[in-house]
Parts: C-alpha cells; sequence; structure tokens
C-alpha cells in the first residue's frame, strides 16, 4: 500500500500551486515550484543509488529550506532519511553516518569519511537544477521505514530511532489544530521536530518561513513582517525572548506558541503567558513515540486564571495515546505516585535502528518505557520529575534533579538552572549545579549559597547542591536540550569552563 504520510504531501504540493510555501527572507518558493524541485532531486538521488529502503543521509550546518525539499524526495523515493544538523553540539556523527547505513551522504559541511558515497549540497541542488521536473511516482509504503532519527547521545552512544511511514501519518494526523491560517515561523532544528512541523504545514497548505539563526531581535523582525505567525520555541528561547527588552512584553505578529523538548520553569512560563497574548501549547513526546501529552491554550488560560500548578505539567494524553506509571517491576501504580512512564499507541517506533537487544528492553507487548519518571495528578494530568537516567543518587536516595532546578530557579539571582550528578567518595554520587544569572545579577558566591539553602528549605538536605558554577549560558544539545552529558563531564572534572565566571565551590549543607 502507497505510504498515505507521502501521497498527501505530494497532493498538497500539486493542490494549491501558486501558494506561497517555503520562504527564507525575501527568497520565497511557491507549491509548484517545490513540487518540481522535489522531482529533480528525486531524480538526481535516484541515479546516485538512493531508492526504495536505501539510507540517505542529509547533514547540513543550519537550517537551510532545501534540507526540507531532500527530506520530501527521499520520502517520495521510499528512501530511510537520516537527518542530521551538524556542529559542535552533535554527538558521535561518525558513529551516525556508520550506523545508519547510508546508501549516499548528502552535506554542506565536512564529514567523516565512512566509506560511504558522498555528495556535497550544492552539487545535489546544481545537478538538480539541470533536469526536468519529470513526475516521479511515489515509491514509499506503509510498512517502509522512512526515518531513522537519532537521539542527542547526551547519556551515552546515540541511538537510532526508526519510523514506518505508517507510524509518521499517525503522528502527523494526530497533531492537533495545526494554526495553519498563520504562517508557520521555523527557529529550531530542522532535522528533529521542526522538519515534521514544516511538512504538517505544508500538507494543510500553509506557509512556512525559515529563520537561522535564531535570535529575539531577529525573531521579532520576522514576525512583524509575516503579519500572523505560529511558531514553536524550546524553553532557553522563551527565556531569552523574556530577557531581552525588545521583545519582554510582547511580539507583534505572534498568534501562537508551542513548546517543548526540554522542561520549562513554571514561574518564567507564567511570565510569557501574562505578557505576550498569544495562544500557548506544550507538546510533551519523545522520538519514540511523537507526542504523548498536550497542554492545551486552554489550559494555559486557567492556569492563569488561578490554576498556576498546570503550568508544572505536560498535559493530558492526547487522543490514540494509553499511558500509565510503572514500578521497577513492572507494575502499574496509581494516581499521584511516582514511577516510570509507559505508553502504547500507533506513533511508537518500530524500534532502535541496529539495536534489537535495546529494542526488546524498552519495548514490551505493545507498550514502550519512555525513561521518564513522573505522576499522574488530580484532572489526568501528567507531571514530569525527571529522566530516570538523570536521577543523582545519593547516600542510596534517589535525587530528582527538576524540583532541584525548579527551587535554584526561584531565586531572585536566578535565570535558569540545571543540575547533574558527579561522584562523590563520601555519598556515592552529589548534586551539582550550574546557574545562569538574572539579567542585572552579577555571579556571586553569596547568591549561590542562598539559592542552595532554597532547595534544602523547600525540598530536604541531601537535595543541595554541594558544587556551584556560575554560567553565562547553559550549553545545548542540536535538539535545544541542556548538554548534560557536557556537563557532567564539566562537574566531573570540578572546574568550570576558563572563559567562563569562576564556579563557587559551596561547602554541604546541614546534615549532610
Amino acid at each position: 500500500m502507497v505510504a498515505r504520510y507521502v501521497a498527501e504531501l505530494i497532493g498538497a504540493l500539486e493542490c494549491y500551486g501558486d501558494r506561497p510555501a517555503i520562504g527564507a527572507g525575501k527568497d520565497v518558493l511557491r507549491f509548484s515550484e517545490a513540487l518540481d524541485a522535489v522531482y529533480r532531486l528525486a531524480g538526481v538521488l535516484a541515479d546516485s543509488g538512493v531508492g526504495r529502503g536505501a539510507g540517505l543521509a542529509c547533514v547540513t550546518g543550519g537550517n537551510r529550506p532545501e534540507a526540507l525539499l531532500v527530506r520530501l524526495a527521499a520520502h517520495v523515493l521510499g528512501a530511510r532519511l537520516t537527518p542530521v544538523v551538524g556542529g559542535p553540539a552533535i554527538h558521535g556523527l561518525e558513529f551516525i553516518l556508520r550506523d545508519c547505513r547510508p546508501a549516499l551522504v548528502v552535506h554542506d559541511v565536512p564529514v567523516p569519511d565512512t566509506g560511504a558515497p558522498r555528495l556535497g549540497m550544492d552539487g545535489l541542488l546544481s545537478a538538480a537544477a539541470r533536469r526536468e521536473a519529470d513526475e516521479v511516482p511515489v515509491r514509499a509504503r506503509e510498512s517502509d521505514i522512512g526515518r531513522v532519527l537519532y537521539t542527542g547521545g547526551t547519556t551515552g552512544r546515540p541511538k537510532g530511532v526508526a519510523s514506518t511511514f505508517g507510524a509518521m501519518a499517525a503522528r502527523d494526523g494526530r497533531r492537533g489544530a495545526g494554526w495553519t491560517e498563520s504562517v508557520y515561523l521555523s527557529v529550531t532544528t530542522l532535522a528533529q521536530r521542526s522538519g515534521g512541523r514544516c511538512l504538517e504545514q505544508l500538507r494543510a497548505g500553509g506557509r512556512v518561513e525559515i529563520l537561522d539563526p535564531f535570535g529575539p531581535r531577529e525573531f521579532a523582525a520576522a514576525c512583524r513582517r509575516l503579519g500572523r505567525v505560529s511558531t514553536y520555541l524550546t524553553p532557553p528561547m522563551i527565556y531569552r525572548l523574556l530577557d531581552d527588552p525588545a521583545t519582554a512584553g510582547g511580539i507583534p505578529g505572534l498568534e501562537a506558541v508551542s513548546y517543548g523538548a526540554s522542561p520549562v520553569l513554571p514561574a518564567r512560563l507564567r511570565e510569557a503567558v501574562a505578557r505576550w497574548g498569544v495562544r500557548w501549547r506544550q507538546g510533551y513526546g519523545t522520538n519514540e513515540a511523537a507526542v504523548i501529552c498536550r497542554l492545551t491554550p486552554a489550559d494555559h488560560d486557567a492556569a492563569v486564571a488561578g490554576r498556576p500548578e498546570l503550568l508544572a505539567s505536560v498535559g493530558r494524553p492526547v487522543a490514540g495515546v494509553e499511558l500509565q506509571v510503572r514500578d521497577g517491576r513492572g507494575g502499574v501504580l496509581p494516581s499521584g505516585h511516582r514511577g516510570e512512564v509507559w505508553v502504547r499507541s500507533e506513533t511508537v517506533m518500530a524500534g532502535y535502528w541496529n539495536q534489537p537487544r535495546l529494542s526488546a528492553e524498552v519495548l514490551r507487548e505493545g507498550w514502550l518505557r519512555t525513561g521518564d519518571v513522573g505522576h499522574v495528578g488530580d484532572g489526568g494530568y501528567l507531571y514530569l520529575d525527571d529522566r530516570v537516567k538523570d536521577v543523582v543518587i545519593v547516600d542510596g536516595a534517589n535525587i530528582y534533579c527538576l524540583p532541584v532546578e525548579a527551587s535554584l530557579a526561584r531565586h531572585p539571582a536566578v535565570a535558569q538552572a540545571v543540575v547533574v550528578g558527579r561522584p562523590s567518595m563520601l555519598t556515592g554520587e552529589e548534586v551539582c549545579a550550574f546557574l545562569v544569572p538574572a539579567p542585572g545579577c552579577a555571579p556571586s558566591g553569596a547568591a549561590a549559597a542562598e539559592a542552595s539553602a532554597l532547595v534544602e528549605r523547600e525540598l530536604a538536605p541531601a537535595h543541595r547542591p554541594t558544587v556551584v558554577f556560575w554560567e553565562r549560558e547553559i550549553p545545548l544539545t542540536g535538539r535545544g536540550k541542556p548538554d548534560k552529558k557536557r556537563l557532567r563531564e564539566r562537574a566531573a572534572s570540578a572546574a568550570p569552563d576558563p572563559d567562563l565566571p569562576p564556579g563557587s565551590v559551596l561547602p554541604p549543607g546541614p546534615g549532610r
């Protein structure tokens, strides 16, 4: 059976002909022009050995519109696509390019020689421009693996998440209202969630605008120019917009914001919801399962009107998703009890590419173990407490990082906090915090001690950080999440980056 996901995308490019489709500043491609480009690219890729079931890796140094066209061409051919945005935040690029077994690597940045044929992006585009835009029939089938996305590798070796075209159709079909009446402004990596959101927008006849790199002033200028904008932001992007005087009070032209990728500080989120006057929607999901829960615009309105606790949740399960919280033995826990989040839906991955043993560990009788620790509260809202692998074990007690980060960020001198564990001869592990100072506040040992004392008062002595480093900004992965692998390495060395303000080593809190 022809893959519905791909057939509907091509059908949209045919149907909406003269409408603007993909823009990047002054350059705007219409739907009909995008379709011609996809056919030309598919022809060149086919001549280069890319066909149904073959692997295609596309490595770009940033978010360029052509990457979307290459993605569509790969889908038409039924290829197994692995998109990667290269750069200093990408862990294990050589491993990825070997593991995904590509028939071809398309790139616009230097890539390691893994033995696979390589083709520069500019060379691919030039060859495509010289071809006729002959129609290429959709060769993808529902059960074919259409995409292998690699996790960030923040807790170890990157893992390839393999999804069928059928699962991709199910993911696209239940995202909810796509807000396609506005222009979708893409500011996060096209290799991950934003790329799929762009295709969702095109599938519904909406326009996509790509902004790279992201900056508060550039983002505000794009919103003013485009007039009606929906977008997807990571929490660090929201914080940057709140901290810039030009965008703190609102952004003309911005109508709707989806956000996710990493935990958001409830106090800062409430600040943005109250100030900006736009529709808000949070999506909690994983590469392995797509969107699991949503916090809807109505939920955000209710939070500001008198239910602030909702902003600490990730919402309720979306249609088609079954969710359970289970203990370490796999037993289902009642509401209010903390455990690992398990989910079941049509969108769950086929498995980890080339890792059957790991796939068997996380896939159990149709259920996916997410690796997230959480609990279900009143009204069926899910609250996440941490990642299973991010738990810091102090004297045998599980210390969840998210509550510690939230407490630290409540100190007026702290704009953002990230917590990791590091080895300790006394307690097995100890809590190490990385803090970004609030605007107008200078890093100081006194402020670090006060913030750490706040953690102790709100939680318990074992939660108090024993080491604190001040940072200008938190390093991020390619997906916009705090790079905890890099921070763990820095914490283990007990020395901050020499280019950043010095860290403050704190004495243990009482009772430690």
